[in-house]
């Protein structure tokens, strides 16, 4: 499955890591310098010090590119909440999409669930978090996290990408109560 993740920083690096060995993983980084760094050193120094980054992990710092791979498969957004908004509107309008950020919405005192709503109204939509943090999933530490979308769908569709010996996703029908 080829899957997306919209954000270079720590939790969209660590979730990229993850599933690079075992689907066609891009990840986005919407500063092309930080990209490019990326690429040359297979490392993210700035986010996540000393965790090497698979070959067949794709970098990019192309939006349109990673949105094009994303309409084919799974989109994960990786940003903080204020770039939530943004991103749910330019992610092509079959992909799925999930997204990492928790909190509100500045201005406008919206969760996640509730921007999608207004944005993605029938598109299948939900939130991926949980009790860790993102170096020990970078690293293979065993830890979960939990997929929550009211789309069955795209809970078995996360778990599918992310599960493995060491990352335990668990599923939730309640993405309020996982926000």
């Amino acid at each position: 499955m080829n899957v997306t993740l919209l954000g270079a920083g720590a939790w969209g690096t660590a979730l990229a890591v993850q599933a690079a060995s075992r689907h066609a993983v891009m990840l986005w980084a919407r500063d092309a310098a930080h990209a490019d760094a990326m690429v040359g050193a297979r490392k993210n120094p700035r986010y996540l010090p000393g965790v090497t980054l698979s070959a067949p992990l794709a970098i990019s710092a192309d939006l349109k590119a990673a949105l094009r791979h994303a309409d084919r498969g799974l989109a994960v957004i990786a940003t903080p909440m204020s770039g939530l908004r943004e991103l749910l509107a330019a992610v092509p309008g079959n992909a799925p999409v999930l997204w990492l950020c928790k909190g509100f919405e500045a201005g406008s005192g919206l969760l996640g669930h509730e921007i999608a709503r207004e944005l993605r109204p029938r598109a299948a939509c939900g939130v991926l978090s949980g009790p860790s943090f993102a170096e020990e999933v970078a690293r293979e530490q065993p830890t979960a996290l939990v997929a929550a979308s009211a789309d069955e769908a795209l809970r078995d569709a996360a778990a599918e990408v992310f599960h493995s010996d060491v990352l335990r996703i668990y599923t939730s029908s309640d993405p309020v109560g996982v926000e």
